[in-house]
């Protein structure tokens, strides 16, 4: 973690040793074993990647904390599958669901907590305007939606029927994919007409001279 203040590199290092605690506890007797290896790839291959080009390329604080609360929701989702985690069984009566929504939560999570770190990417890339990365991450996350239904798809094809229904988690509904979709789509505007101030703020008194080069 060369680079980093100390206050961040402690910070880190705390969001690291609880995510390999969660993920210790998630592979302890998760409900589907082969459902949950593949839930598994995304968050720990995110945190990995992360780890290995903090060298070069940093996030600010704020961005990382939302990466890692987005690898929290995976991580809970592979253990029980995303279509029984009990906390949301639990609400399905007194909420009137007829269904468990932690998929929908989760989709919504994933435009919420990832539109953040797209727009840095945007703004340190890009060169664009504080407004115009706003609207570019919400359209980036609405096509990462997109490729990663995609991708769902061709995966659970590929996997046996059981595994393919675990991991896909439509729970019998036709219109599944479309109503992710619009929870990922929803989850980044809301990000970004939430948290493009607070993002400002971080970026201007942001010790990673990378982030002040390309601010505008």
């Amino acid at each position: 973690m060369a680079g980093f203040s100390p206050r961040e590199r402690r910070e880190l290092q705390v969001l690291l040793a609880i995510f390999a605690v969660v993920t210790i506890w998630s592979a302890i007797r998760p409900f589907d074993m082969a459902d949950y290896v593949l839930e598994l790839a995304t968050p720990l291959g995110g945190a990995i990647l992360l780890v290995v080009t903090a060298r070069w390329y940093r996030f600010t604080p704020l961005a990382y904390r939302l990466m890692f609360l987005e690898g929290l929701i995976l991580l809970v989702g592979a253990h029980y599958t995303h279509e029984r985690v009990p906390l949301f069984d639990w609400l399905r009566e007194p909420m009137g669901w007829e269904r468990n929504h932690y998929d929908r939560f989760a989709h919504f999570a994933v435009g919420f907590l990832l539109a953040l770190p797209f727009r840095e990417l945007i703004l340190r890339f890009a060169r664009t305007t504080s407004g115009a990365a706003s609207v570019l991450a919400a359209v980036s996350v609405m096509a990462l939606a997109c490729f990663y239904e995609i991708t769902e798809w061709w995966i659970a094809a590929a996997a046996s029927p059981e595994v393919g229904a675990a991991y896909l988690g439509a729970q019998g509904d036709i219109w599944d994919a479309q109503k992710d979709m619009l929870l990922d789509s929803i989850g980044g505007i809301v990000s970004m007409l939430l948290l493009s101030g607070l993002h400002d703020r971080c970026i201007l008194t942001s010790s990673h001279p990378q982030t002040l080069k390309s601010f505008p």
